[in-house]
């Protein structure tokens, strides 16, 4: 009798921390319809209602399935799932290297510069990034730059001749010295480079635009914020009133089927009072952060990472990851997704966040002399001058994120 209520006492124990992991994942939307799902199902359960604050409350609903099933992030989290379930330090690396994923597929900082906020050797976040590259699809995800994502999708296809080599090592030369710079570079007759070339624009150069999509576009918010003094009003909006009650029964009264009703009534209950909880305790802690970039704009953003909410709420990584999934915010300036608040530091010399220095870059390219346009090095030495220091290669990736062709492109558009 004793080993069965043991094995009793565990079943349940799992069945609640199941419960509690799926709820912490679900958005606002998804939480609504999982609990319609669940009253329906079980007689134990009454939800209290409000008005929905849009019309059509299924087309919001599939319309927020689909923009989170389909999103980047939501792919490769379950792709890496089992790299994430080992805790840890590959917890820590791999959570890490999904917060530098990029719209394009690619990441947005070096691993060294990875691995110094992490505190952790770059080898490791180098290996970590191989593995991770091996395991999602479609191959390209998670490269460095154009050459790596290229090399991973020749890879892949077992295509990577040594031939095809020399000419991904060579590429960058194509737009300074056209054809025959890369045939030269590459030691290669000008047939054989046209071979290559051929094969490479079969490939993706951004593997995760297939992904992209704006979920703020299709839904309300989870969260509506305004500024009350210097501090914030915060409200947590939902199509239900985020409880539920649970049906009182005479003990003498229950059946084994209500017993079982009522178990999983208050798992439910149980999970959503911590989902609430967690939320709550993160969403103020965020907005707090990052209240200047909801005041200010993009260009007042602090630098942030998952790791520090952890810390300052003392949940988790994980349950911090799970509260976030999908979590948009609706503040002075629009709606923005939750993750979209957290960004390392533009480089491991600076303490200014990335959207601060592309907003810097748009601004000195907004009033450069369009018969002189700066070139993305002395954009760099302006930077420096005033105090943010990064390089060059980090100017012209975040130059080309926002948009902005090269100096020799902008001189010819003059």
């Amino acid at each position: 009798m004793t080993l069965g209520f043991q094995l009793r006492t565990k079943q349940g124990q799992v069945f609640r921390l199941g419960q509690v992991v799926s709820v912490l994942q679900m958005s606002a939307g998804e939480l609504d319809a999982h609990l319609e799902d669940a009253a329906r199902d079980n007689p134990m359960l009454i939800l209290r209602r409000r008005p929905m604050t849009t019309s059509g409350a299924t087309d919001v609903l599939e319309m927020a399935a689909v923009a989170e099933a389909g999103s980047l992030y939501d792919h490769v989290s379950r792709a890496l799932a089992g790299l994430l379930a080992e805790g840890g330090m590959m917890e820590r690396v791999i959570t890490a290297l999904i917060e530098e994923l990029e719209p394009s597929g690619w990441l947005g900082r070096a691993t060294d510069e990875i691995a110094k906020s992490l505190g952790f050797p770059t080898r490791l976040v180098d290996a970590a990034l191989q593995v991770v590259q091996k395991r999602v699809e479609p191959a390209g995800l998670f490269a460095r730059n154009l050459e790596d994502c290229l090399r991973l999708q020749l890879e892949d296809r077992n295509a990577l001749t040594d031939d095809m080599a020399r000419v991904l090592s060579a590429l960058s030369i194509v737009e300074a010295k056209g054809m025959a710079g890369l045939v030269a570079a590459t030691g290669l007759d000008e047939e054989q480079v046209q071979d290559c070339l051929g094969r490479i624009r079969c490939l993706d150069p951004k593997p995760g635009s297939a992904f992209s999509n704006d979920p703020t576009l299709v839904r309300e918010p989870d969260v509506r914020i305004t500024p009350q003094g210097a501090g914030w009003d915060i409200d947590f909006l939902s199509a239900m009133q985020r409880d539920i009650q649970i049906v009182q029964l005479p003990r003498h009264g229950q059946t084994a089927e209500t017993r079982e009703a009522l178990a999983k009534a208050r798992a439910l209950k149980q999970a959503l009072e911590m989902r609430q909880s967690a939320l709550r305790q993160v969403v103020r802690v965020l907005v707090d952060r990052q209240g200047a970039f909801f005041r200010l704009g993009a260009a007042a953003m602090e630098p942030l990472t998952m790791s520090d909410i952890a810390q300052a709420t003392g949940f988790h990584l994980s349950t911090v990851s799970r509260v976030l999934n999908g979590l948009l915010i609706e503040g002075p300036n629009g709606i923005v997704a939750g993750r979209t608040l957290f960004g390392g530091t533009a480089s491991s010399r600076t303490q200014v966040s990335k959207p601060y220095v592309q907003a810097k870059i748009r601004a000195l390219l907004a009033k450069e002399d369009p018969k002189r346009p700066l070139s993305d090095r002395r954009v760099t030495a302006l930077l420096q001058a005033d105090g943010i220091a990064v390089s060059r290669r980090v100017v012209s990736s975040y130059r080309q994120e926002i948009g902005i062709s090269p100096a020799a492109k902008r001189r010819r558009h003059a």
